[in-house]
């Protein structure tokens, strides 16, 4: 196989497999959470990517699961640039109560704190009509 084809088969199983894993969290999820997040000086993405790796499991015992990570490229409006942006769909409305009474989420929360400068940053709930 060359590697043209290769990649072509990769870009294929991919969009495939995005395609159907958004239709099925469209059918299942009933909101999108996005959060516009500002890091604190020094902290870095690659800082933020071990955190997720850590809470997202922990989210998505309670019905918020990530469905992706962006870099944001621009902001046409605000004064501050997020450093990203994470996309999510959540089960059911509670799922914020079920997530910070969790144990394991809790021991987390400093990290958080301290990875993500808070009052700067934006977290806004997509309700689909």
């Amino acid at each position: 196989m060359t590697s043209k084809s290769l990649i072509t088969s990769l870009v294929f199983i991919v969009f495939t497999s995005l395609t159907s894993f958004q239709a099925n969290a469209k059918d299942s999820q009933n909101n999108f959470f996005v959060d516009l997040l500002i890091l604190q000086h020094g902290k870095t993405v690659s800082d933020a990517e071990r955190y997720f790796e850590k809470v997202a499991p922990i989210a998505a015992r309670h019905g918020l699961v990530r469905v992706h990570q962006f870099n944001v490229a621009a902001v046409y409006a605000g004064e501050t640039k997020p450093d990203l942006a994470n996309l999510w769909t959540m089960a059911h409305a509670n799922v914020f109560k079920a997530i910070n009474n969790d144990p394991e989420y809790k021991k987390m929360i400093p990290v958080r704190n301290s990875l993500f400068d808070m009052k700067k940053s934006h977290m806004v709930l997509l309700d689909q009509q």
